[in-house]
Parts: C-alpha cells; sequence; structure tokens
C-alpha cells in the first residue's frame, strides 16, 4: 500500500515528500497486482479467521480490496491521515463502512481499548519512521480484544528479488513519475525483525508467510486472552 504515515507520539513528526494518493488506483491492476492481489487473498483469510465483528482498517487509504473480499456480517471501520482517502472510500464503499475516520498525525487511534476483533494493516507499518515503530503497533495492540487478530503486510526485505526490484526497475518508474523510493521506506523488514517486534509489543502466536513470490510479508498475529 502506498500510504503516508507518520512518527507516533514523542518522537519527530514526519511526512514522506511524495504524494502517493493517485498510486492507490493503479495497486490491483497489472503489474502492480502482482504485488498486490495476493495481500488481497490474505485479507479475505484473516476475515474469515476472525473471531467477532468489528474490523479496524489502519492506513486504509481507499480500502479499493473491500470490493474484493466477503465482508459480510463485519463491521468495517477505516482510518487514515490523508482526508482524501477517507472520502474516496465513503464514496466507494457507502454504507459498507461502519465509520470512516480520519486521525492525526502521530496521534493514538481514536478509539477504545479492546473495541476490534481485527485490526488490519497493509502496507503501512515500512512507512513509520522507526522511532515510532513501537508506539504505532503498540496502538494497533491497544485497541484489539484479548483473542483479536491482528493483519499486518509489509514488503519482505530478506528477499534477494524485491531488493533488486526496488533498486532497479521500480526506482526507474518512480523517477519518471518525479520521485525516488530510496527514502519510501524509512522502516524495512525482514521475518526475524518483524517477529521480534511482534513479540515486543505483546502478540503472541504470530504467523509470519512469504506471498506474492516472497516479496510481500503477511503476518497474523494474535493478542493473548
Amino acid at each position: 500500500m502506498e500510504s503516508q504515515w507518520g512518527s507516533s507520539a514523542g518522537a519527530n513528526d514526519m511526512v514522506e515528500a511524495v504524494d502517493y494518493f493517485d498510486n492507490h488506483r493503479h495497486k490491483l491492476r497489472f503489474p502492480w497486482s502482482l504485488y498486490h492481489r495476493p495481500i488481497v487473498a490474505a485479507l479475505g483469510a484473516a476475515l474469515g479467521a476472525s473471531l467477532g465483528p468489528e474490523v479496524l482498517n489502519v492506513g486504509a487509504g481507499p480500502f479499493f480490496e473491500l470490493r474484493d473480499v466477503d465482508a459480510a456480517g463485519r463491521n468495517i471501520t477505516v482510518c487514515d491521515i490523508d482526508q482524501r482517502s477517507i472520502e474516496l472510500a465513503q464514496k466507494l464503499h457507502g454504507a459498507r463502512l461502519t465509520a470512516a475516520d480520519l486521525v492525526a498525525l502521530g496521534g493514538p487511534l481514536p478509539y477504545a481499548s479492546g473495541r476490534f476483533d481485527l485490526v488490519v494493516s497493509m502496507d503501512v507499518i515500512e512507512h513509520v519512521p522507526e522511532p515510532g515503530l513501537l508506539p504505532w503497533l503498540s496502538e494497533v495492540f491497544r485497541v484489539l480484544k484479548p483473542g483479536g487478530l491482528a493483519f499486518l503486510t509489509t514488503p519482505n526485505y530478506a528477499s534477494k528479488a524485491l531488493t533488486f526490484l526496488e533498486q532497479t526497475v521500480l526506482e526507474v518508474i518512480a523517477r519518471r513519475q518525479g520521485f525516488s523510493r530510496k527514502e519510501m521506506h524509512p522502516s524495512k523488514f525482514t521475518p526475524a525483525r518483524l517477529e521480534a517486534l511482534l513479540a515486543k509489543v505483546g502478540f503472541s502466536r504470530a504467523d509470519l508467510t512469504p506471498i506474492a513470490f516472497g516479496w510481500v510479508l503477511a503476518a497474523h498475529a494474535r493478542k493473548p486472552l
């Protein structure tokens, strides 16, 4: 997900210099779909594994993925720091959304502790600057119910193929669009690093699976009862 996100409270606020809003509409089209379609499939599995109906998407963007998954019986809340994303999500999904909330850059999530059965955040965590990682993930943990599931995806920097593509083909495409990918992901994750961060926050039973040719890490982690 091409998302902007800033540091959490207590760290220096930071926003990526590039506006990625227009890129959202491309991600489910070929060739970008090679990366993103497996994420949609994994999202569908996460919805099926949720123990209850309350679902939050953090850093949702317009949440184009919702059109391609079975969310029947789910109460979907989305939040993002970009007003345009919130407005487009409301336009696209209408009554399928329980709420669509604009959230403050670097601030806490505006939800009660233990409210959600499932929190999803697709390709957002890599945009969080290093000092804000623990506070950001702690907020995801806080708003989950005991026994709730977190579903996170992020580029897999243990993949040599992904690293090569980012440094070559994707960098050329980015420069033609007027930016560089070199600073696009301030936080880069391997399976071991993401697993350690999830454990540090308090998650248990973390399952990390490489998908999309190994380019993506899909993490499913439970909050202990």
